[in-house]
């Protein structure tokens, strides 16, 4: 078709016509923008009198228009097409114009959205999902004022459809009791005015909100719900539509929901610390910081998990939550995120008296260990669908024994049938933590030449009684506030076998015995007492001349 056929359907009013002839001289080799110019120079777009049809029939063509430079072509005719439309237009085409927005990532024009969206409103009419998803997306950009007030007062839907976890939320939410509607309508209390580029913290009051929501709706529920949508965060979306940008927006999830589902995250940094959900935290961080065109796939989530496991580390259990931080330093690149888990990991340290890198060295998880240097795995009812795993020396061993209590070398048949994916978890868990225990040899034994002291309380918590770690460190031998002290008997004692060392806080100091500057008749008297309590150790601390 020819800018002649264009301008002919234009003047009968043909819109089928008008669009076909648009949608063929698009599929020129011109750039977009010069012929972008012809057509306005051949047409006053704005002036048309078929202006919206004339939109939707071309916002309908462009998912089967091929290239980028003519899809550009038709968005700004669109654009043109619609420059005059505002709290003028009726409700009919109001609906229509919202609707050409919808098939958009943000749809940033001429249109002045909320004056349609009131438009719709004053009738007594509803805005579609859809709508109020382009306008929450489109009020995330800066400068968009009045429409950043317009979307504050749209409650309903409480999420934006199309994000895989969004969509398993809305659909979890239509079964949930109010006070699960309460809690995500908490979260999604967003004032995008008042966030800074880092996208803010929790404020008190409304962590103390979300606390008493939480208790609502059950701490053990909320975090079963609110861990699998998180897990489904970095999925890709389910409904695709034009990103203008050409920045990859749509990869990265919708920002309106990203937002709302940091903010559930944030909540799960105020339930008690656990393996489990420490881990499914550190995991999202991960996922979510996997590339995409255009950055992260979901930095604020990411970030949001960051600030829920550093929330975490004030808890009792709070080691978990530190030892994946820890775990997290190693791995993230993202510079933002990592130099927020870098500031976490030295408010700990400084909070337990401890140098950056005794953390680094000395919190990790804890494998699912309950006592020091072991763990019980029952897969199920039977006594012999029950794994061992034990720390010995400085390796892992694991034991399984059959219904009579007896050991036998392989798992049983019913366990490799009934439960094979814990299995790979438990098999899995033993090989890292089998690495864990090689990093921490060498860790103990660079504290020989370090002479990096420990605060008492601190390395009781991260060294001595830890589950993991307290395996090696149980069988070396330590100078506690100048005494030459080792475990034994269950407790820790002096050398010399008198009281039990007092505690007194973190006051006390604790360094790693080195026998190469003690002297000789203290060096004997460590080894006999390593001999007198049968003590295999790590790393021979004592084999030195004397």
């Amino acid at each position: 078709m020819s800018l002649e056929e264009m301008q002919r359907a234009a003047l009968a009013h043909d819109v089928p016509g008008f669009v076909d002839a648009l949608v063929a001289l698009a599929h020129t080799d011109v750039y977009w923008g010069r012929q972008l110019d012809v057509v306005r120079n051949a047409i006053e777009l704005g002036k048309l009198p078929f202006r919206v049809p004339a939109a939707v029939a071309l916002s309908e063509k462009l998912s089967s228009v091929a290239g980028e430079d003519a899809k550009c072509l038709l968005d700004y005719v669109i654009d043109y097409l619609l420059i005059e439309e505002g709290r003028r237009t009726d409700l009919p085409d109001a609906l229509a114009i919202l609707g050409v927005a919808a098939k958009y990532w943000e749809f940033t024009t001429y249109v002045a959205m909320e004056e349609l969206g009131a438009i719709v409103l004053k009738t007594g009419g509803a805005l579609a999902p859809e709508v109020v998803a382009v306008m929450r997306r489109t009020a995330t950009i800066e400068g968009h004022r009045s429409l950043k007030g317009f979307v504050a007062g749209l409650e309903q839907p409480l999420l934006n459809r199309g994000d895989v976890w969004a969509d398993r939320a809305l659909a979890d939410l239509s079964t949930l009791d109010a006070n699960w509607h309460e809690l995500v309508a908490h979260a999604a209390n967003v004032t995008w005015d008042a966030l800074p580029p880092e996208w803010a913290a929790p404020t008190p009051e409304w962590e103390n909100e979300g606390h008493r929501l939480l208790v609502k709706v059950g701490p053990d529920r909320a975090r079963e719900v609110i861990v699998g949508w998180l897990a489904l965060a970095d999925a890709p979306r389910a409904v695709s539509l034009r990103d203008r940008t050409g920045y990859g927006r749509e990869r990265r999830g919708d920002l309106y929901n990203s937002m709302v589902l940091r903010r559930l995250v944030w909540l799960l940094g105020l339930l008690p610390a656990d393996e489990q959900l420490t881990r499914s935290l550190a995991d999202a961080v991960e996922t979510n910081l996997r590339k995409v065109p255009g950055g992260p796939r979901n930095r604020p989530v990411a970030e949001g998990a960051v600030h829920a496991l550093s929330r975490q580390t004030n808890t009792e259990a709070g080691t978990e939550a530190l030892a994946q931080l820890v775990r997290l330093a190693a791995r993230v690149t993202h510079k933002p995120t990592a130099k927020q888990i870098g500031a976490a990991i030295d408010a700990k340290a400084a909070a337990l008296q401890a140098t950056r890198e005794q953390v680094l060295d000395f919190a990790v998880p804890s494998f699912g260990l309950t006592e020091v240097g072991r763990r019980v795995q029952r897969f199920g009812e039977s006594p012999g669908d029950t794994g061992i795993l034990r720390i010995e020396g400085t390796r892992v061993d694991v034991e399984w024994r059959n219904d009579a209590g007896m050991s036998i070398g392989s798992p049983p048949t019913a366990v490799k049938q009934d439960f094979p994916e814990h299995l790979k978890q438990f098999r899995e868990s033993a090989k890292e933590l089998g690495r864990t225990l090689t990093a921490l040899t060498s860790a103990l034994q660079r504290q020989l030449s370090d002479r990096q002291p420990w605060h008492y309380g601190t390395w009781r918590a991260l060294v001595l009684d830890h589950v993991v770690v307290g395996a090696l460190a149980r069988d070396l031998l330590w100078r506690v506030n100048g005494r030459l002290c080792g475990y034994a008997g269950g407790e820790l004692r002096p050398v010399d076998d008198a009281a039990t060392p007092p505690s007194d806080g973190n006051r006390e100091l604790v360094r790693l015995w080195d026998p190469a500057s003690s002297p000789p008749d203290e060096v004997v008297a460590a080894r006999e007492w390593l001999a007198r309590h049968g003590i295999t150790q790590p790393f021979p601390q004592a084999a030195v001349d004397v």
